[in-house]
This record gives structure tokens, sequence and C-alpha cells, in this order.
């Protein structure tokens, strides 16, 4: 080959390996982003892409949102990055020769705001795994760290689903208040669909925010008994909890994440009979997670079934960070196709189905299935769930169950 062919060919392969390592952020897990603090780590920033309302626990509407923040931490909302690059950028051109690790609620932002930074230059660009959430998820984990890292500027207290948990499966008396206020925003009409079949807590009474003077009378009544507040339509439980604390009582806490979030922390910790002793079925459908099903995926009578419809299941769908298509082995059934079309397909009711979708369509057919003699099982937060434990959670073990482009 000439020559100059070959050291052209070979700067062109430099110039897009050095491309290719501008484009990948590091990822790190909030737990050993503490260890360093905790260590004294001089050589690194935290920034936080939040807004300002969530950074400082002001946010008035949507209390839930007000979780803390660690110590330390730059506030650049990831809206500056997005709309006002160049003087986001520009703030941190101080920190550029440092570890630069991003954080959000999620690690949904982070991970936008990372590559932002990478495509301008920065080289040490860090994501916090799962985000703010996880000083509540991984609660006992992180308990060393608290103290010393985490502020908050709420009255009231935040409960994580593992403090729950031990507090239920101890057999302690906590009263749940479930809050149901009318559907206001987009999502409330999916947590309509959701709640009409989805496990709910036993022993749980139901108010809305307007019920407030009877939600301080039944606290006056308790005497010191835990009362923890969530949300099922609409918010009000975080602002309820922050009211009654208000009021004198200070037993009210939040459960961050929801009774949602909090069955999918239960269910990968717990079999299902414990889950029994602590929730109502309000249907026969059973809701698994993506942990639940790397379980039992190696079973030869477990069919996926992808309730999408098929121009979207055959297209790559721009995941935050994986561009996917679907999960293998995974049969396409269109739900709005019904419950009459699906047993001409799926005639085996041996089998057990797995139902996957990017919305609560097609949870009435499952439920229409199981009454039929159908085993039926519904994947917690479908497809993009499923990307968030790939991406978040460092020993999840199906990682290579995701069809990617």
């Amino acid at each position: 080959m000439n020559s100059k062919i070959l050291s052209w060919l070979l700067s062109l392969l430099f110039i897009n390996l050095g491309m290719h390592a501008q484009t990948n952020y590091g990822e790190i897990t909030l737990p050993d982003l503490m260890k360093k603090k905790q260590q004294g780590d001089n050589n690194m920033v935290i920034v936080d892409v939040r807004t300002n309302g969530e950074f400082h626990d002001t946010v008035s509407r949507g209390k839930q949102s007000n979780i803390g923040r660690i110590k330390g931490a730059i506030n650049i909302p990831v809206q500056d990055f997005q709309q006002k690059t160049a003087e986001a950028v520009k703030q941190l051109e101080p920190y550029k020769d440092k570890e630069i690790y991003l954080i959000c609620s999620h690690s949904y932002r982070s991970r936008s705001a990372s590559r932002i930074l990478l495509n301008n230059g920065f080289t040490h660009v860090n994501n916090v795994q799962g985000g703010m959430t996880e000083w509540y998820r991984r609660y006992d984990e992180l308990a060393p760290y608290r103290e010393n890292f985490l502020e908050k500027g709420i009255l009231y207290n935040n409960i994580s689903p593992e403090q729950l948990l031990d507090q239920l499966n101890a057999g302690k008396k906590v009263l749940l208040v479930g809050v149901r206020n009318p559907a206001q925003f987009w999502f409330d009409s999916f947590n309509l669909k959701l709640y009409r079949y989805y496990p709910l807590f036993k022993n749980t009474v139901y108010y809305s925010s307007a019920d407030s003077l009877k939600i301080l009378d039944e606290a006056q009544k308790e005497k010191g008994r835990p009362i923890v507040f969530f949300n099922l339509v609409n918010n009000g439980a975080a602002e309820l909890a922050e009211w009654l604390t208000r009021k004198g009582v200070t037993n009210a806490s939040y459960l961050v994440g929801g009774a949602n979030l909090f069955y999918e922390y239960a269910s990968n910790k717990q079999s299902k009979g414990s889950l029994d002793k602590i929730f109502t079925s309000q249907s026969k459908i059973h809701f698994i997670t993506p942990v639940a099903y790397c379980k039992m995926s190696g079973g030869k009578n477990v069919q996926m079934v992808d309730l999408r419809h098929d121009t979207i299941f055959n297209k790559i769908n721009s995941g935050v960070k994986h561009d996917y298509r679907h999960l293998k082995n995974a049969l396409n059934f269109h739900a709005a196709k019904g419950a009459s079309q699906f047993e001409q397909e799926f005639a085996d009711k041996s089998k057990d189905y797995v139902f996957i979708s990017d919305n609560y369509d097609g949870m009435q057919m499952a439920d229409e299935l199981t009454r039929k003699g159908y085993k039926i099982s519904w994947m917690i937060g479908g497809l993009d769930r499923w990307e968030w434990y790939m991406n978040n959670v460092e020993d999840f073990m199906c990682n290579d169950l995701l069809v990617e482009k």
C-alpha cells in the first residue's frame, strides 16, 4: 500500500478514536462519589443540574421533588446547558482540569449535561448513576455519609422505601395515607389506569388535599404513630406532610418515590409471599421488575410479548444512553388487537406471558386474559425502566437482553 495512503488512513483512525472517546462520559455510583468526598479528594467538583427550586428544596408545587442536595455542589440547571450553553460552560472553565461529576434526580438530565460538556471540550466528565434519589433507594448503604454530605431545606421527613419496608416487616403500626387529588396533568391519566390493577398498600386510608382538617384530627389521635404519606393521583402527599409538621405533628413523613416505586423496590428484595402481607392485589396480573424478569427469563415456559405497535417494535428507539429496538426473544402483539385476537395467536395457557409496554395500554386486556386462565405478568416501567436499570444499577445482570441497533 502507498505510504501516503497508509498514513492518511492511520490519521483517520486516530481522529475517529479520539472523537469516540469524546462521546463517552464516565460513570460513578453515589456511594463511590461520597467515599471520594469523605477521603478529601480535592480534584473534583459536583454539579447539580436540577432546577434552582429542586436544589434548594423550595419547590412549592410538587414538593416531592424536594429531596436535598450534596454539600458543596454547584447548581447549574440543565436548561442552562441546553439554552445558554456558552454561559453554563464558562462557569465550569475553572474546573476544566478537575473531575466533574454531574447529578440530577434520576440520572436523566445529568446525562444530557454530560454530553454537552464533552461536546465543548471537557474530558473529565462523569455521570452520577441514579441521581439524588439514590439517597433513598440505597438508604442504608449511604447512611455513613448522610450527616456530613446531605443537606436539606424541608421541615417534614422524607422516608425511603428501605426504611418503610423495614418498619412494616418488623410489624410496626404505620399509618399509611394515600393522597388522591383530581387528575390534572397528563401523567395523572396514566396513574388512573395503573391503579385500577396495581397492588395497593393494606390498611391504608385515602384522602385528598382538601381533607387536611380531617387528616390533622386523625394525626392528633394517633399520638406519635408514624404517618407516611404517598401520592396516588396528582401531588399533595409531601405538601400534607409539611402542613402537619407546621401544625406541630412531628411524626409525618413523605414516602420518596410513592407507592409504585415502593412496590418495585420491595419486589426486588422480597418474595411474592412476603409482598402479599403488605399489599392487596386488585387483579390477577403479576407485576414484575426487570430484576425479576432477569431471574425468570431462562425458563423455557416464559414468553415476552411486546405490546407496542409493530412500527415502534421494529424501529430504533432513542434511549437515554442506549439506542434499542426491543428485548431478545420478545414477540410483537399490538395491544389494540385485543384479548380475542391474543387468544388466537397465543393459545397455550400453560406459558408465563410477560407483557411489556411503553405506557399502560393493554392493561385492561391483560386483566381480561387472566380471567380466562392466562398467567400474565406486567413489566413495570417498560423498556424505559429496563434501560434505567442498565444505566444505573451496576449489578443488573441482564444488560445483554436489550436488542440495540
